[in-house]
């Protein structure tokens, strides 16, 4: 049984992945950011859903995803909520890379959603518990990466608001699972973003000040806690 619940968690993720050219090319368009008028002009979304091969790109890289967490995760009632992060946050990562955001119009309903789906996952379970822990998963690691995000302007180029946005969902979902998933979660997506920056930086390819996609980096280190923790228990 649990081999299906693994399938079907890929094959759920893969299938968002194939809608994310679709919903991508719909996205509006941001503002001009006045601070950003010495940049090139961002390529537009309708635009970036128009790459060759896009939508079995997305498509794979959010099964694989899926594939990993769900192997990690016992409590199969929490995959829908993590197959429906693995199609959009594959969206996010590839909209962050092109354009350094992480559109507000993809961000707010899937946090929606993710609650939605944990919330129910709690129900079925009768384990309030469940959405108690994601809660404070989601406090915390929104919490810290707010307070990042506030230092962050007074010391180099902070990353986004969408950063801080995207790791409450993450806090949510691995909130869920437990303690330790949250810190390995959340931590090893601020380390690969921080080893992938710092790197960047010592080449040369970026300045200091310059905009730093963190996004892609935050959503694979989440898929990444579940099954550190399983290996290490």
């Amino acid at each position: 049984m649990q081999t299906l619940y693994v399938v079907a968690t890929a094959v759920g993720a893969g299938v968002l992945g194939l809608l994310g050219p679709h919903v991508i090319s719909r996205l509006p368009e941001p503002e001009p950011d006045p601070s950003e008028v010495d940049e090139p002009p961002k390529p537009l979304y309708v635009d970036l859903a128009r790459r060759p091969r896009l939508a079995p790109a997305l498509a794979l890289v959010a099964a694989v995803l899926a594939l990993v967490v769900a192997l990690g995760i016992d409590e199969p009632l929490l995959l829908p909520a993590w197959a429906v992060f693995a199609g959009v946050g594959t969206w996010l990562s590839f909209i962050d890379l092109r354009t350094r955001l992480l559109p507000y119009a993809l961000t707010l309903p899937l946090h929606v959603v993710v609650l939605a789906l944990v919330g129910l996952a709690s129900l079925v379970a009768q384990d309030r518990s469940i959405i108690l822990k994601g809660l404070i998963g989601n406090l915390v690691l929104y919490g810290v990466f707010r307070l990042i995000y506030a230092l962050g302007r007074w010391i180099s180029q902070p990353f986004g608001f969408g950063d801080v946005r995207i790791a409450g969902v993450i806090g949510l979902l691995l909130g869920a699972l437990g303690a330790a998933e949250t810190l390995y979660g959340g931590y090893a997506g601020f380390i690969l973003g921080a080893v992938v920056g710092l790197g960047l930086y010592a080449t040369g390819r970026i300045g200091r000040r310059d905009p730093f996609a963190f996004g892609p980096y935050l959503v694979v280190g989440a898929f990444l806690g579940p099954p550190l923790v399983a290996l290490l228990r």
